[in-house]
């Protein structure tokens, strides 16, 4: 009976340790998620099990997004501030539960419908988790590891978010996009290849081997070239700020 209860005891230890780490480097984690979701398709190849092993990632992926932006850092109002976060956190998993529901429902019945209804959540959810953390970013008081990594996640979430409109666009209407010589795609298969376009286009690489046709996809196109612009000239505007701040302030102390 000691041993259980001193196991017991042993193991909560743990589990607080390990939450306290995840909680110094919530911004490491949410990019380390972020990556393997990027990666895996490449990695595992579109056979087999690798849209069961992608979707996992991106459950994964949305877990860790969750986490991460109900635990930021209250400044201000607590009371008001808290009362936020609750009714954030309502948003967030209304968003998350009909998306993940899309991720099991689609191996049951692969309609169109439901892949169309399913993305158009994944596609709120990326939105919403981009937006609390570019707020996030924008509060931080000095440059660290964790403000890199919660910029750079930043910029990978914006890619994903698109990613997914992409997908709905292309859902909706199979001739959104050319594809040039390439076959044509399955269902299973145009998730990765809108990530790598959506990747081409925030960086503004653009190899133009994938064309958007329709209007709707054309302006999106447009509008994440210039939102990832955007984004990184203010970042780089304020980590530089942030830089410049603190090392005025040690020169201050210093003098």
């Amino acid at each position: 009976m000691a041993f259980t209860i001193a196991s017991a005891r042993g193991l909560r230890e743990n589990l607080e340790v390990l939450r306290v780490r995840l909680l110094q480097h919530r911004h490491s984690a949410l990019l380390l998620a972020l990556v393997v979701a990027f990666a895996i398709r490449p990695l595992v190849g579109d056979q087999g099990f690798a849209p069961l092993a992608f979707s996992f990632a991106l459950i994964m992926l949305m877990l860790v997004s969750l986490y991460t932006v109900q635990i930021d850092e209250l400044l201000g109002d607590r009371e008001k501030l808290i009362a936020q976060r609750k009714r954030g956190n309502k948003i967030g998993w209304l968003l998350a539960v009909p998306a993940i529901a899309e991720r099991f429902l689609i191996v049951i019945t692969p309609s169109r419908y439901v892949m169309i209804s399913g993305m158009a959540f994944w596609f709120l959810f990326f939105s919403y988790i981009t937006w609390n953390e570019l707020r996030a970013v924008l509060k931080q008081k000095e440059v660290t590891g964790e403000t890199i990594s919660l910029s750079i996640s930043i910029y990978l979430l914006l890619g994903m978010t698109w990613t997914v409109l992409y997908v709905v666009l292309y859902y909706a209407n199979p001739h959104a996009f050319a594809f040039g010589t390439a076959p044509e795609l399955s269902a299973s298969k145009i998730f990765p290849v809108m990530l790598y376009f959506s990747l081409t286009t925030i960086s503004t690489v653009g190899f133009g081997d994938i064309t958007p046709v329709s209007l709707q996809a054309r302006y999106a196109a447009v509008a994440e070239a210039i939102t990832g612009q955007f984004y990184l000239a203010i970042l780089v505007a304020r980590l530089v700020g942030l830089y410049m701040s603190r090392s005025a302030s040690r020169d201050a102390d210093g003098g």
